[in-house]
Order: structure tokens, then C-alpha cells, then sequence
């Protein structure tokens, strides 16, 4: 998505969603800490980050919910902090999906339309709607019991959007479902995000899920937001450590800065990779798996970073190889002077290319493009 889009505003020139220095302390315990967040009309935003990380805090209060402790909570322009939910144009779809079990699938989804006055043909029309568009025409007679969970949580999205919501707010809502499932589900709330075109907030504390939904991710840790991207964006060009080692998987080498263009790792050797840290600055060279490559050694290309290792582990995954490969600890030794725990990498190589076995000494290579310095 271009930076254009994701900064999208609606017709009124406000986002969506706002976060203007939000706050949210429970007693001693800062949840929430200082978030400023702007969620573009029609967007698929992800708050990603491990369990008590603040996000489903972060979506409560945008529902209302949770009040803050401080800052400001615009929608489409307009303070809502001091609102209660049903003030707000918002609903929120929860991972237990909290269906009556004792009430239809017709009759679960009408039930916010009737505590807003709402019956008759006008409900029966507006609930029918919602039904086509979430694929349960045919079902409208069946009670929560005799449905799946993936039909469950259909009933669930239909229930929160026939209230015409400007904003649906998900926490967790594939959660409660098993592998396969999800990934179905997940091409499915996407297609209906873009038939409906409101924004959607989609709490998750998985990566991948995060990655193949939104059009842009929020990591966040200990409260805090930590980057705001394109999936490729936070992926490809993460803003620190804890977002590297938690977007997926990558290799940290530890090292030292020596300049704007060279890193000396830890494990030996000078490599090329552009920074704008002072020199002398601990860092990590994040350089994801996909993007290493093995050879013989002797082999690595000269105009390429490379070190040297022993292929430690070899698992042939019928896409793709993935080798663990324990570095040559003789530049740690000659530096430190004493004996350096073992550095391990991982290194996906694609069908087709050599192979190697575990014991098998190589040597491991990578662009200079490809990889990012990060520090704490």
C-alpha cells in the first residue's frame, strides 16, 4: 500500500481513529504507555504484540470500554474518551464470541437492532442482509450449538456489522479456532473488509496473521508502540531488536559500529552494512533466513559479507531446506580472549539449490541490502 493510502482520512479530513498521547494505568501498572496513532477511513490496521503488551488495553479504550488516563481519543475527528460504548460508532467482535445459545442465528444477529428500536421488516430486511454477506443464508434457524466455530464466528462479525458500525474493532476473533480454520478465516475477513470498506482494528498477538491481513501493523511491547508500517515495511526494515526477533524469524549478530557503512561482528570480521548509529554503538545485523545462502567453503562471492560455520542441523521441509549452522567462534576467542558461547544462525535455502549435511563445514553469505542494524 502506498504512503498515500495508509495516511488515508476520511471526507471530513480526519482519520478514522486517533490516538493523540493515550495512557492507561491500573494502580502502579502502566499498561498503556504515551500512544500517538492515526488510523486511516477503510483501513486494516493490526496491533500486534505479545500477550500483555497493551493492545487488547489499546482496543478497550478505543471501544470504550476502558477510559484513559490520559490523552485524546478521536473518531473521524470528534473526542470520544469520555463517551460510553454505545455512544460510540463502533462494535467490537471478541475471540469468545459470546453468541446467546438459547437464540437463533437470526435472532443473535437482530439483537442489536432491537435494543435500537429497530424490528420488524426494517430488521428482518437489515439481518438478511448481514447473513448473505457473511454466507449463512440457510442457517438463519439454527441455534449456536449446531454450528461450527468458523460459522460461529461468522455470526459473530454479522452480529457486530448490521449495527452499521464506521469502525470494527476485533480482539483476537481467529483465535479460538484450529490451524487450518484460520487460515481459511483469514482470506475471509479480509474479502469482507474490502466488500464492506470500514475500518477494521484487528487485535493479534500472531505475526503471520498480522502480515497476510492488514494493510498497516502496529507492533507494541510493555505499552509501548513501538513501529507503524506496510507488513513489508515493519518486515523487511524493522525499527529495533525486540521488532526483528518478533516480525518472523531473523539472525542477530551482535557486533560493534565502526562507521556509517561497517559493522565489526562478534563472531569475527568486518561486514558493510550501512547505519546511522555513532561509531562505537553495540548492534545487531538482522538478516532473515530467506535471505542467507549457503556454499562450499572458499565459494562465498567476494563482493558479499560472509562467515564461516558447521552446518549443525538439516531439515528438509519439502519447500524448502533449513539449515542451523553454528558460526566459527575463532574471532570471538581471539577477541575476548577466552572461550565464546557457540553463535548459531538459520539459514532457508530453496529446493533445487545444494544441498548440505549437518557436520558439513560452509560458509554463509548475504547482500549488504538485505540486512538492517538494529539496537535495544
Amino acid at each position: 500500500m502506498s504512503d498515500s493510502t495508509a495516511a488515508r482520512v476520511s471526507a471530513a479530513g480526519a482519520p478514522a481513529v486517533e490516538l493523540r498521547g493515550i495512557a492507561k494505568r491500573f494502580g502502579d501498572v502502566t499498561a498503556v504507555d504515551g500512544i500517538n496513532l492515526r488510523i486511516g477511513d477503510g483501513e486494516f490496521f493490526a496491533l500486534l504484540g505479545p500477550s500483555g503488551c497493551g493492545k487488547t488495553t489499546t482496543l478497550r479504550m478505543i471501544a470504550g470500554l476502558d477510559i484513559p488516563t490520559h490523552g485524546s481519543l478521536l473518531i473521524f475527528g470528534e473526542e470520544v474518551a469520555a463517551w460510553p460504548p454505545d455512544r460510540r460508532p463502533v462494535n467490537t467482535v471478541f475471540q469468545a464470541y459470546a453468541l446467546f445459545p438459547h437464540m437463533t442465528v437470526a435472532q443473535n444477529i437482530s439483537f442489536g437492532l432491537s435494543m435500537r428500536g429497530i424490528r420488524g421488516r426494517d430488521a428482518e430486511r437489515q439481518v438478511a442482509e448481514a447473513t448473505a454477506l457473511v454466507q449463512l443464508e440457510g442457517m438463519e434457524h439454527r441455534r449456536p450449538s449446531q454450528l461450527s466455530g468458523g460459522q460461529q464466528q461468522r455470526v459473530a462479525l454479522a452480529r457486530a456489522l448490521v449495527n452499521q458500525p464506521k469502525v470494527l474493532l476485533l480482539d483476537e476473533p481467529l483465535g479460538a479456532l484450529d490451524l487450518k480454520l484460520r487460515h481459511e478465516m483469514q482470506g475471509e475477513l479480509k474479502a469482507l473488509q474490502r466488500e464492506v470498506g470500514i475500518t477494521f482494528v484487528f487485535v493479534t498477538h500472531d505475526q503471520e496473521e498480522a502480515l497476510a491481513m492488514s494493510d498497516r501493523v502496529g507492533v507494541m511491547s510493555r505499552g509501548r508502540l513501538l513501529q507503524v508500517g506496510t507488513p513489508a515495511q515493519v518486515y523487511e526494515h524493522p525499527a529495533n531488536r525486540f521488532v526483528a526477533d518478533f516480525i518472523g524469524r531473523t539472525n542477530l549478530l551482535d557486533g560493534t559500529t565502526l562507521g556509517p557503512s561497517e559493522i565489526r561482528l562478534r563472531s569475527g570480521g568486518v561486514v558493510t552494512a550501512a547505519n546511522d548509529v555513532a561509531a562505537g554503538t553495540a548492534v545487531a545485523l538482522s538478516v532473515r533466513p530467506e535471505q542467507m545462502q549457503l556454499h562450499r567453503v572458499g565459494d562465498a562471492p567476494c563482493d558479499a559479507p560472509s562467515l564461516d560455520g558447521i552446518v549443525a542441523d538439516a531439515t528438509y521441509l519439502g519447500h524448502a531446506y533449513v539449515y542451523t549452522v553454528t558460526l566459527d567462534q575463532t574471532g570471538r576467542r581471539r577477541q575476548s580472549g577466552a572461550e565464546a558461547s557457540p553463535e548459531v544462525i538459520t539459514v532457508r535455502a530453496a529446493i533445487g539449490s545444494a544441498a548440505f549435511a549437518a557436520g558439513e563445514p560452509v560458509s554463509v553469505s548475504w547482500r549488504p541490502d538485505t540486512t538492517t542494524v538494529v539496537t535495544d
